[in-house]
C-alpha cells in the first residue's frame, strides 16, 4: 500500500494573512471615504488595521489631494447649506455640517476650513466642520475700509504635512479691502493674520486704475492668492494676486485680444502647480472651454500660452444644445483640482487632468455661491475603532 507524502506547512502565510501586504493592498484603495469604510467592515483584523493611525498618516501622505465631500451653498439671503458630492448610500447628510449659529457671507473654504465676515462685530470666523469647532478672530483695520474678499489656508510649516487633515495645524486668514489714496486713483488693501501669534501683519496696498466691483473667489497657487478682478461693466479686468513670501499685491494681465464676462473665468492651477487661466468662450449655444498656462515676470506681466481647448458639451456628455446664458463657471478647486459649471440649473464638476465630469445637484434657482469642500473623512471608521 502506497504511504501518502505529507506537505510541510509553507512558512510564507497567505498573502491576505500578512500585515505588511494587506497595508499595502489598503493603500491604494481611492481616498473617498467609503472605500476604506467597507474594507474595514471585512473583519476585526481589517478593522484594526484600517483604523490604525499610523496608516491613516501614511494613506494621507500617499494620496496627497483630498478627496471632494461635497459643496457649500449660500443663497441671496446667506441660508448656508451642505449637498454631499458622494454616491448613495455613502453621502454625508446635510446636517452633520451645517451651521447652529446666525448665518455670516462665506468668504471661503480651503484646507478643510471655512471662512466668514461678521461686519457688524468687525470680526472673522473660521470654521472647520469635521470638528464643528469655530475660532472667532478680531478683525484688522482695515475692517472699517469695506471688506472685498478673504482666504483661509493652512499654515503648516513640517515637512509631508498634506492638506485635507489640518484640523491641528495653525491657519492664515488673508483679507482684502478697498483703499481710495485720492480723488484721482483706487486701489485695494490687505493683511495676513497668523493663528500662531494671533497678530495682524502690517498692510500691504498697490493702486489700480478702477475701482474693482468683485473679486470673489480666491484661488491659492504656489505661495500666493489670486483673484479675478471685475469692473463696473461686467467684466474681467486682470488677476490680483498676493505673494505671500514678499508680502506683495500685484494686478497681472489675463490673456490677450479677449473680452471675458466675469462669470466665464477662473483662475486655475496648471498640473505643473503654475498660474493658469480657464474661461468659456465662444457663441452662447456652442461654448468652449479654454485652459491657459501664464508665466509671470517680476513686473507681474504674464505671457499666456493657450494649453487646451474643448466643447463644453463633450465635457459633460450632454446631449442637448445650450440655451444662451445658460452656462457659467461656478468654482475652481486646487485642492481636488477640479472646475464647476452651472449649465441648465444644474451643477457638474470636471476633473481637469482627466476631463471625466460628474453631475452633481440641481441648484437652488436664484443667485447661490458655491464652495467646494474637501478633506480626508474618517468619522465613520474612527466610530467602528471604538466598538
Amino acid at each position: 500500500m502506497a504511504r501518502r507524502s505529507r506537505r510541510r506547512p509553507s512558512s510564507t502565510p497567505p498573502p491576505l494573512e500578512d500585515d505588511d501586504l494587506l497595508h499595502e493592498i489598503l493603500l491604494r484603495l481611492p481616498p473617498q471615504p467609503p472605500y476604506i469604510l467597507r474594507a474595514s467592515l471585512v473583519s476585526k483584523r481589517w478593522r484594526r488595521l484600517a483604523t490604525d493611525p499610523k496608516f491613516l498618516r501614511r494613506f494621507r501622505v500617499h494620496h496627497r489631494r483630498p478627496p471632494l465631500l461635497g459643496v457649500f451653498s449660500s443663497d441671496y439671503k446667506r441660508n448656508i447649506s451642505f449637498r454631499s458630492t458622494l454616491d448613495p448610500p455613502y453621502r454625508i447628510p446635510p446636517e452633520r455640517f451645517s451651521l447652529p449659529l446666525e448665518p455670516w457671507p462665506m468668504l471661503d473654504c480651503r484646507h478643510g476650513r471655512v471662512l466668514f465676515v461678521e461686519k457688524k462685530r468687525h470680526q472673522l470666523i473660521v470654521w472647520d466642520p469635521i470638528t464643528d469647532h469655530y475660532c472667532f478672530v478680531a478683525g484688522p483695520p482695515l475692517f472699517k475700509i469695506g471688506v472685498l474678499s478673504g482666504a483661509v489656508l493652512c499654515a503648516a510649516a513640517d515637512q509631508g504635512h498634506v492638506h485635507g487633515d489640518c484640523r491641528s495645524s495653525p491657519f492664515k486668514v488673508v483679507v482684502l479691502a478697498y483703499a481710495k489714496h485720492d480723488d484721482q486713483e483706487a486701489g485695494c488693501v490687505a493683511s495676513v493674520y497668523y493663528s500662531e501669534t494671533g497678530i495682524w501683519s502690517d498692510l500691504i496696498s498697490t493702486t489700480l486704475p478702477w475701482r474693482p466691483v468683485a473679486c470673489e473667489y480666491s484661488t491659492f497657487v504656489g505661495n500666493a492668492v489670486h483673484w479675478m478682478l471685475m469692473s463696473s461693466g461686467g467684466l474681467s479686468e486682470g488677476i490680483l494676486q498676493f505673494d505671500l513670501d514678499q508680502q506683495r499685491l500685484a494686478v497681472i494681465n489675463t490673456p490677450p485680444d479677449v473680452h471675458y464676462e466675469f462669470h466665464s473665468v477662473q483662475v486655475i492651477q496648471t498640473e505643473d502647480g503654475g498660474l493658469g487661466f480657464a474661461t468659456l468662450l465662444g457663441p452662447h449655444y456652442h461654448p468652449r472651454f479654454q485652459m491657459w498656462e501664464g508665466k509671470v515676470n517680476s513686473h507681474g506681466v504674464a505671457r499666456w500660452v493657450l494649453r487646451r481647448t474643448v466643447e463644453l458639451q463633450k465635457i459633460l456628455g450632454l446631449g442637448f444644445r445650450i440655451e444662451k446664458g445658460m452656462s457659467s463657471i461656478v468654482r475652481y478647486t486646487e485642492d481636488a483640482h477640479a472646475i464647476f459649471f452651472w449649465v441648465h440649473s444644474f451643477v457638474y464638476m470636471a476633473q481637469l487632468e482627466s476631463m471625466q465630469s460628474k453631475k452633481l445637484f440641481r441648484s437652488n434657482g436664484g443667485f447661490c455661491t458655491y464652495r467646494p469642500f474637501t478633506s480626508f473623512y474618517t468619522e465613520g471608521i474612527n466610530g467602528l475603532k471604538q466598538k
